[in-house]
């Protein structure tokens, strides 16, 4: 009870952050950033999160086959979806290992089910900590770069002491398995960008695209603490900060940080109604 009310607290950081944020805004230039906002781009936007949802479903469907239980693609996307919506509504997104028990009923043991989450979320990190050297230097300037190297080198190296989860599949991964995970998250990841690009587009946030990316990189690596929901206050924060030295106001960029959550928060619904179900 102590750790549930704890991490619940903790979830309440970011809302508190959203809150002053908001405070110290015009909320009625916010809302009519929103309510003038391109709504045939909004409307294209909003199913390519099921892109990204369908291309880490395949990257996860993969992790699973290194099992012996084989799964169809759909009971794959079922259990993803219903991570997403878990993840949506738990700081941290730390929902994500309620898939271990979807897979456990299928037959995966435990042990193996938990690092197979571990390894899919793992991967994200371990992405994105890469690709954050180049956002260092495109945000910050190049010297900062070979900084950004030595932090990502020590962050990559503390995640590789996580050798128990990597352990129990690296047995089972071969070679073969390799290239179509790294390829599905690639293209999970130039679709988010290009998800959220497109969001800023429709309410008139005109950045070039390699500073837009590596500030969606910073918005999405502090969006994983676990003090908000779905990165509520925390995305917020980065991109007013990130975005202000190029003329983006606050207000759009807090515009484009509620767009993007409540497109996840609808997202979510999905897995959200599979879990209601009662999805084995």
């Amino acid at each position: 009870m102590g750790k549930r009310v704890s991490s619940w607290l903790l979830k309440l950081i970011g809302v508190a952050l959203f809150i002053i944020i908001l405070s110290k805004i015009d909320r009625e230039s916010l809302f009519e950033q929103i309510k003038t906002a391109n709504l045939s781009l909004l409307a294209i936007s909003f199913p390519m999160i099921f892109l990204i949802y369908f291309c880490k479903a395949k990257r996860f469907e993969q992790l699973v086959h290194t099992t012996e239980v084989i799964l169809h693609f759909s009971q794959n996307w079922k259990i993803f979806n219903i991570g997403i919506f878990l993840a949506s509504i738990t700081p941290g997104k730390i929902g994500e290992f309620g898939r271990a028990a979807y897979l456990k009923a299928h037959g995966v043991s435990m042990g193996i089910a938990i690092a197979i989450t571990i390894v899919d979320r793992l991967i994200d990190v371990i992405f994105i900590s890469i690709i954050s050297v180049a956002g260092v230097g495109i945000l910050f300037g190049w010297k900062w770069t070979i900084v950004g190297i030595f932090v990502v080198g020590a962050g990559v190296s503390a995640v590789m002491l996580l050798r128990n989860a990597f352990a129990m599949l690296r047995q089972h991964i071969t070679k073969k398995m390799i290239v179509p995970i790294s390829l599905w998250t690639i293209a999970a990841w130039s679709i988010y960008f290009s998800w959220a690009i497109l969001l800023g587009h429709a309410i008139g946030i005109e950045v070039s695209i390699p500073v837009m990316i590596a500030v969606l990189i910073f918005a999405g690596i502090l969006s994983l603490l676990p003090i908000a929901p779905s990165g509520l206050g925390t995305r917020d924060a980065t991109l007013v900060f990130l975005l202000a030295p190029y003329g983006i106001e606050a207000e759009q960029a807090v515009a484009l940080a509620l767009l993007m959550f409540i497109s996840i928060i609808f997202s979510s619904f999905l897995g959200g109604w599979y879990w209601v179900k009662g999805v084995r």
